[in-house]
């Protein structure tokens, strides 16, 4: 399957729910994402674990301080290894989600030369690669399966975000597709 072509939603929801299984999660079960990168054999450093590897802590503390939004997360070849840098000034849902989203990009296979830094510490990336890592992110985090039932029995975004340990934010873009179809579905049944 190729990294740009092939790679259907419904074919990364299969996936995601091959993971999910895999760690013996059901739909309701917030996923870690440190396991999962740990079940692929790929460690996970923060820029602060890297000062006893040469990072300069000037660049650490760019990255933790005006420049962490312009910088979440990493997953780095290491000859035929790989292993995930994460900037640890994020909370920790945030940090959930760019370990998720990085693992989005190893389970979809992504090739390395599309996702550099450029000079200017700003991500340069081809936007369907980003869009596929973050849809699979979405699945393994909170599955569309669970996210169906939760709009079904009126959660909100605090409920969705609480029980799969995620931001409020993120439980909203995984909720919005799932409650227009639990409001379709009252609809259709309120009319008969």
């Amino acid at each position: 399957m190729g990294a740009k072509k092939g790679w259907t939603q419904a074919r990364m929801r299969e996936v995601a729910k091959e993971e999910r299984d895999e760690l013996g999660l059901d739909p309701f079960d917030p996923l870690d994402p440190y396991e999962l990168a740990d079940a692929h054999g790929i460690p996970t450093y923060t820029l602060t674990d890297l000062l006893d590897h040469g990072l300069a802590p000037a660049t650490r503390d760019h990255f933790h301080a005006a420049g962490s939004r312009d910088w979440s997360a990493a997953l780095v070849p290491l000859g035929t290894a790989r292993v995930i840098v994460e900037n640890e000034a994020h909370l920790e849902v945030r940090r959930r989600s760019n370990i998720a989203h990085e693992m989005g990009h190893h389970l979809l296979e992504h090739p390395f030369d599309s996702v550099i830094l450029g000079e200017d510490h700003k991500e340069q990336f081809d936007s369907t690669l980003e869009k596929q890592a973050t849809f699979i992110s979405g699945e393994l985090l909170v599955p569309d399966e669970a996210a169906r039932k939760a709009a079904y029995a009126g959660w909100d975004n605090a409920k969705v975000a609480r029980r799969f340990n995620v931001s409020e934010q993120f439980a909203q873009m995984r909720m919005y597709g799932a409650r227009v179809i639990a409001a379709r579905t009252a609809r259709k049944y309120s009319r008969t």
